[in-house]
């Protein structure tokens, strides 16, 4: 998984890693610097987008306004795997959709429930992903770190691939 494609088992594997790391960083652009901040993420495979509740009058809704590009950044440091995602985000009140998608820690984060005038989505199609996936004990890559040390040679990294979505 080292080139560009849209094999479903690469493309699968990617959405796996995202619905399971759940958190990420959504960088966007504003007033021509990249900001970066913490994000709750809903990852739907069948609608082929990452979908964020948040509320309408923040400024990350305003720096994507109707659509703007938008990196994701997913890293689980213990499983030593890492997605970055490139895409477009809009912005929406689908009212249906954030229904269907509301849950335990929207509501924790907005309580006045997805029907209020300040719910809104942030909806993310993905177009390109990348994946580092060194999934490996960590006394396996303890081993190869000491080894590369002692080689002064990088140790591997496991497998990175890059996957159009």
């Amino acid at each position: 998984m080292t080139e560009p494609n849209s094999s479903s088992d690469d493309a699968g594997a990617i959405w796996t890693s995202i619905a399971k790391l759940h958190v990420c960083m959504l960088a966007t652009e504003e007033e021509g610097h990249l900001v970066s901040r913490p994000m709750a993420s809903l990852a739907r495979p069948e609608d082929g987008r990452i979908y964020f509740i948040t509320h309408l009058s923040t400024g990350k809704v305003g720096e994507i306004g109707g659509s703007a590009p938008v990196n994701l950044a997913y890293a689980d440091p213990h499983a030593n795997t890492y997605v970055s995602i490139s895409g477009v985000a809009r912005t929406t009140q689908d009212r249906a959709k954030l229904r269907e998608l509301w849950g335990f820690y929207a509501e924790a984060w907005l309580p006045q429930g997805p029907d209020d005038a300040d719910t809104a989505l942030i909806e993310v199609e993905p177009e390109v992903a990348k994946l580092w996936d060194g999934t490996r004990s960590s006394l396996i890559q303890s081993v190869k770190m000491a080894a590369a040390v002692a080689a002064q040679t990088p140790p591997s990294g496991g497998r990175v691939g890059e996957v159009r979505m």
